[in-house]
């Protein structure tokens, strides 16, 4: 069940704490004082048999069940071994592995907080612009190459009297790899591929005409614009989805700083000057 959100940041951090002690508890109580004990939690053996599930669509059989406790006594025996011989220190990948699991255990505990729908109105409110639709148009073009018509104003006059004749848009213009007829295209992704600006130039065109020049990165262009879609704030109720997914990220990315600063204070960190001033000047030169 998700919990509800606590509005006090205090609170929330505490919560957090609490549930991260439990669950290293949990799995630490496999663990006896004897560091040569190995005692195999009924805990653990419900975790091992609800992944052999999540896997297989089905619980183990008593004998699966026993091949996943041997391979996990297996497991631990050697890790523990592994780790009196010092195999851990110095192993990029098993440092980062590591981290990555310290702070996906993190990420998991705000992840199973259901926050309050007001938190998450707010939020969108105060990140409006992100949830916000670009202007969208659909339209067609013609491209005329202005370094091979050297009177490119003149001809795109031809090319709009032939258009009003009803001449085929498709044969009328230069090759191009640029495309024909854009559908529902957003103002980012029409000047992605005519270029900076392009897009500011449709504001003025009327609709379901053709009209230009108008000038790109690549030459001119003739335009025939068949529908527009302004610029719009989204409501909450169509992005809540998203909203929720970047709220998360925001209070991970809070819990993930917060649980570091306070694992560094546990620390006494000593950089040497004389190694980083070397650094520093070899990086100058």
């Amino acid at each position: 069940m998700m919990l509800h959100w606590i509005k006090d940041p205090s609170a929330q951090f505490a919560l957090i704490g609490a549930l991260l002690f439990a669950i290293n508890s949990a799995f630490q109580g496999d663990q006896a004082a004897d560091t040569e004990d190995i005692i195999v939690s009924e805990a653990r053996i419900q975790h091992l048999a609800g992944i052999f599930e999540r896997g297989w669509q089905r619980p183990p059989e008593p004998a699966e069940l026993q091949g996943l406790i041997d391979d996990f006594v297996r497991e631990e025996v050697l890790y523990r071994e592994a780790v009196k011989m010092g195999l851990d220190r110095d192993d990029t990948v098993i440092r980062r592995r590591l981290r990555m699991k310290m702070e996906l255990l993190a990420r998991d505990l705000v992840n199973a907080i259901e926050p309050a729908e007001q938190v998450l109105r707010d939020y969108h409110q105060r990140h409006i612009q992100k949830y916000t639709q670009p202007a969208q148009y659909s339209f067609e073009q013609i491209f005329l190459n202005s370094d091979q018509r050297p009177q490119v104003a003149e001809d795109a006059r031809m090319v709009l009297t032939k258009l009003t004749a009803g001449g085929n848009p498709r044969k009328l213009g230069d090759n191009s790899l640029l495309q024909f007829e854009m559908e529902s295209a957003s103002v980012e992704r029409i000047d992605r591929q005519f270029g900076a600006d392009f897009s500011q130039q449709l504001l003025e065109l009327p609709d379901n005409e053709w009209s230009g020049p108008l000038t790109s990165a690549y030459g001119e262009h003739l335009v025939k614009i068949s529908a527009r879609q302004p610029r719009r704030e989204t409501e909450f109720s169509e992005v809540r989805a998203e909203v929720l997914r970047d709220w998360q990220q925001q209070e991970q990315n809070k819990i993930l700083q917060t649980q570091y600063e306070t694992l560094r204070d546990n620390y006494r960190i000593q950089i040497s000057a004389a190694s980083t001033t070397a650094i520093s000047s070899e990086a100058s030169r």
